[in-house]
């Protein structure tokens, strides 16, 4: 299955690196992400693990992580005991999670190319259904996640909650970080405007690599859209899917609306979309 998987997301791939220009930090800087995007992964696993324990799903359960990046969360969730399997559209943020090592499995494919059946005790997708922009897309994305659920399987999810978002870019539409790397000294600037009518963050991106031979740079501009937490319980029981817990991040100490996330944990409806 997850050989199809990869096989039916291979054109999409092509058609993303040929005909369209790619993110750079999904790409030419992919090797880098981690350097630039620091996260506690190691307290945000323990969380999800012990969420899917709660909810039913053991150690040595499927795991799918859609959208895994570097796949620094994946290798986390197999470190306690679960089969991950993580998938990236991105294959140089693939190649990356390829070399971790352990126990987690990984292969290029997107959330247009999931399984038809259900095979996986859960699924976490971090960050990704922000890039999703159309409505009805949405909707796709998250019965097809739904389905990829065996039994009263678990879904956990973040995305970007709107209302906070609007007070956080409108103090702080700029965010530069600059960090040394084997290959010279990098920085990342990116610029946030706010589309209001649509709910969209219109973002433009810059990397500048100073190295020895001099300055390599590249600069892209793309389109997010937030989420608000009526439309994400609605998406969700439109997929089948009950909304167990919503937080502010990945602590049951943090509710909705302290951060400009929004952690959800579903479970699928016993019933619905099939068994």
């Amino acid at each position: 299955m997850l050989h199809r998987m990869a096989a039916r997301a291979s054109a999409t791939d092509q058609r993303h690196h040929a005909g369209e220009p790619v993110r750079p930090f999904y790409g030419r800087f992919a090797w880098a992400y981690d350097l630039l995007v620091e996260r506690p992964v190691s307290r945000e696993c323990a969380y999800v693990a012990t969420a899917l324990t709660k909810h039913g799903v053991a150690a040595g359960a499927r795991v799918l992580d859609a959208g895994c990046g570097t796949g620094r969360y994946a290798a986390e969730l197999a470190g306690h005991g679960y089969r991950v399997t993580g998938v990236d559209r991105a294959p140089e943020l693939v190649a990356v999670a390829s070399t971790r090592g352990g126990r987690a499995r990984f292969a290029v494919g997107d959330l247009s190319a999931l399984p038809l059946r259900a095979v996986y005790g859960a699924a976490l997708c971090r960050g990704v259904l922000n890039d999703v922009l159309d409505d009805d897309a949405r909707r796709a994305v998250m019965r097809a996640l739904a389905r990829v659920l065996t039994g009263s399987g678990v879904l956990v999810l973040d995305v970007r909650d709107w209302d906070v978002t609007v007070q956080r870019k409108t103090a702080e539409p700029v965010h530069e970080r600059t960090v040394a790397t084997e290959r010279g000294t990098l920085t990342f600037r990116s610029e946030t405007r706010l589309e209001a009518a649509t709910r969209r963050l219109l973002i433009s991106e810059r990397h500048a690599l100073v190295t020895r031979s001099g300055t390599e740079s590249e600069a892209y501009e793309f389109v997010m859209r937030c989420w608000t937490r009526a439309e994400l319980d609605a998406s969700l029981r439109q997929a089948g899917l009950a909304l167990v817990a919503l937080r502010g991040g990945y602590d049951d100490a943090v509710p909705a609306g302290a951060t400009d996330r929004l952690v959800a944990i579903a479970a699928r409806t016993p019933g619905m979309l099939g068994s």
